[in-house]
């Protein structure tokens, strides 16, 4: 029987060969006593450097000879630290019992055509905050299969829908996760697959990008408010998808200016052999309030909602019932507001020539009690918001960039919905922002977006530059 030489082998012998060679050279006259004067020879010609050398090159040959055909190491095989590890789950749970308001899933998670049915057993916790235990019976084999959860809460936890993220003619169990980790909040979806007759918690390899919440803008907003992307998730057509909006919008005060329709780009995420979620190509969606839709060609976001206008006032001497819900009245007596609220009557004095009360409330600055905006028969530059604070009325002082005013390149004016809005001209189109309150004493303006007018002291004469 035949044997591969190892090259390794015969190298090494070959070197030692040659290095007993030249010690056979060294004689009795060369260690003799040096002379005065010696013919140093080159270093590199020294046996203790050539020693050294062999030493080298048969160092430097098993490496190489080892990264070619040996064995692979262990920092090649090891899972590098940043890559996504799956967790197989604990068998801890049995004796748990589902909540009340827990409801079972069933869906085909083996892929036999059969659905099972996935119930949520509860870890009994103080807080209600404990883990949640997935089981089943799998109707191809009979066999339990088992999965765990943390999902913040473990009331009422129910499925999302299923999802066949990776095509294999299986399904995947969707739940609902909050996430209380980041400071702007959101929930995010988990997905559990069937590997190896365990419900498995899939790994997402871009987590920031598949979680429902408001993702702030570098850069954006200013001491009053500021810019955000808003960011879906969502299961369209047995697949998992997320997006972020293209443009950003303000926030503050728990106040978001968004369009009616955002455009988003958008991603299909599918789960890999490794069973890690990865984001496909960009794509493209509309969001019309969390309902999505394919885009059109070149379709854009809609353009701000800027009426319908609510222009009827009361003046000097009238009186009128105001409020959605929370109704109060108000009137002006000799340049005096007067808000009867409940069975109080709240009073301030005007410092606005000819006040005009308008009837319709700003909702959408105060309505947790009175609030009102004032204009005047003689002077419409002057508007001013006036809400209740406890058992007084006071005016509140408009900050930030846009001043709450009309003129030529500035139109304000009440919408139907209880919104104070102010258009302020540009060198092609008007910058349109929505009056908010930003504090116990302050109102700032908001920007929404932009729009054309026809006519500009017509605000429903408004259309998409």
């Amino acid at each position: 029987m035949s044997t591969t030489p190892d090259p390794v082998a015969d190298i090494e012998a070959r070197l030692r060969a040659a290095l007993a060679a030249r010690a056979e050279l060294v004689g009795p006259q060369d260690l003799a006593p040096l002379s005065p004067v010696v013919q140093l020879r080159p270093r590199w010609q020294s046996p203790w450097v050539l020693l050294a050398t062999a030493a080298v090159v048969l160092l430097v040959l098993g490496v190489v000879v080892q990264g070619v055909g040996g064995r692979q190491r262990s920092d090649d095989v090891a899972p590098r630290p940043d890559e996504p590890r799956l967790e197989l789950p604990a068998d801890v749970g049995r004796d748990w019992k589902a909540d009340d308001l827990s409801s079972p899933a069933r869906l085909d998670l083996d892929g036999d055509g059969t659905d099972e049915t996935v119930e949520f057993l509860a870890e009994e916790t103080a807080t209600y905050d404990g883990r949640t235990r997935l089981q089943t019976t799998l109707s191809s084999t009979g066999v339990e299969a088992y999965g765990m959860a943390e999902l913040g809460t473990t009331i009422g936890v129910s499925a999302l829908g299923a999802v066949d993220a990776d095509e294999d003619g299986d399904q995947e169990l969707v739940l609902l996760r909050e996430d209380l980790t980041t400071a702007h909040g959101g929930n995010r979806p988990v997905l559990f697959d069937l590997r190896e007759g365990l419900l498995v918690e899939a790994v997402v390899e871009e987590p920031d990008l598949l979680v429902r919440r408001e993702v702030p803008a570098a850069g954006g907003g200013t001491e009053h408010y500021d810019m955000v992307h808003l960011q879906e998730w969502w299961l369209e057509r047995g697949q998992l998808w997320s997006g972020r909006s293209r443009n950003t919008y303000a926030t503050a005060a728990m106040t978001l200016l968004r369009p009616e329709v955002a455009v988003l780009d958008a991603w299909r995420w599918t789960l890999g052999e490794d069973g890690v979620l990865r984001r496909g190509p960009t794509d493209c969606r509309s969001d019309t309030y969390g309902e999505t839709g394919e885009c059109r060609a070149g379709q854009v976001d809609s353009p701000p909602v800027l009426g319908p206008v609510a222009d009827q006032t009361i003046g000097e001497g009238q009186q009128a019932e105001l409020g959605d819900g929370f109704s109060f009245t108000g009137g002006i007596r000799n340049g005096v507001l007067t808000a009867r609220v409940g069975g109080d009557v709240l009073e301030l004095g005007l410092d606005v020539p000819e006040p005009l009360l308008h009837t319709q409330q700003p909702t959408g600055i105060f309505y947790d009690g009175a609030s009102f905006v004032v204009t005047s028969a003689s002077d419409p530059a002057r508007v001013e918001v006036v809400v209740q604070r406890g058992e007084r009325l006071r005016v509140l002082e408009p900050v930030g960039e846009v001043p709450l005013s009309n003129g030529d390149d500035v139109r304000t004016w009440l919408t139907g919905d209880g919104a104070l809005l102010t258009a302020v001209a540009g060198d092609e189109h008007w910058q349109v922002w929505q009056w908010t309150m930003v504090s116990g004493s302050e109102v700032a303006a908001l920007p929404m977006g932009v729009t054309c007018f026809d006519d500009a002291g017509d605000p429903s004469a408004a259309r998409p530059c």
